[in-house]
């Protein structure tokens, strides 16, 4: 199963929970917001079997998600999705050039600039001129260098890697290379990848990721754009159970 929300109303904070299938390709249920006691709810409403029959539970790193799963599915594995990890950490990077750039000369400022999308999109997938726009800002910036090495060197291990124990033992690795850096950008990403160490470790196993639920939530999205907009739950709900659907539901029963 899959666990990841979307705003109901953008910039507003008031995020919806989607629950999705991906076995099965079709979106579950949607929940009014990402509280704990919202989603352990649900959960126990659901019938025994159907609970045994939850193997995987992928997330992002929302503890009230996690709390909930361990507390109504504990024979379940959590998976922390390692594009919210990803993303958590070409955060990082963004907010070290940005500083870095804040701080520079006129001439180091000018090598930066327009340099968001070279340094958090992979590597590999660069074009010509943006290989030669990333080759630039390095001389210019040493440390925005280091940053962005360390990151693709993270970015490979979730890449080439199947096996946890092995993977484990690289990230361990890596982690020592930023502390031994200190990198004040990226400290902040080395908190949160040791709270989260096991579970974000749980994607070696079979690679599970939160990738369908990303799908699901483009079709919303879409949705969205039609409607121009859902101020009311229950219709948004419905219009989604709709057409996530592989069959016909009856959205009309309530979420719980």
């Amino acid at each position: 199963m899959n666990i990841d929300e979307i705003a109901l109303e953008k910039g507003h904070g008031n995020f919806v929970l989607v629950l999705s299938a991906p076995e099965e390709g079709y979106g579950v249920e949607v929940l009014p917001d990402r509280e704990r006691k919202t989603l352990e709810k649900w959960l126990d409403g659901l019938a025994p079997e159907m609970k045994k029959a939850i193997k995987v539970v992928n997330l992002d790193m929302w503890e009230p998600y996690t709390l909930a799963v361990k507390a109504k599915l504990p024979h379940a594995r959590i998976v922390v999705d390692r594009f919210h990890v990803m993303k958590n950490l070409n955060h990082c990077l963004t907010t070290a050039r940005r500083e870095i750039q804040r701080n520079a000369s006129d001439e180091v400022k000018e090598h930066l600039k327009g340099s968001r999308w070279v340094l958090v999109k992979n590597q590999k997938n660069l074009n010509e001129k943006q290989r030669a726009k990333l080759e630039s800002l390095y001389p210019a910036s040493p440390e925005l260098k280091v940053c962005h090495q360390l990151k693709e060197q993270f970015r490979t291990i979730f890449e080439t890697m199947t096996d946890r124990e092995k993977a484990k033992t690289a990230l361990i690795r890596w982690m020592k290379q930023v502390e031994k850096q200190s990198l004040t950008a990226l400290q902040s990403f080395l908190v949160t990848l040791k709270n989260w160490f096991e579970l974000i470790l749980n994607y070696f196993i079979e690679r599970w990721t939160n990738a369908f639920a990303e799908g699901v939530n483009n079709k919303i999205k879409l949705i969205k754009r039609r409607a121009f907009g859902f101020t009311n739950f229950d219709h948004f709900r419905l219009r989604i159970l709709v057409e996530c659907a592989p069959t016909p539901l009856n959205p009309k029963e309530p979420y719980i």
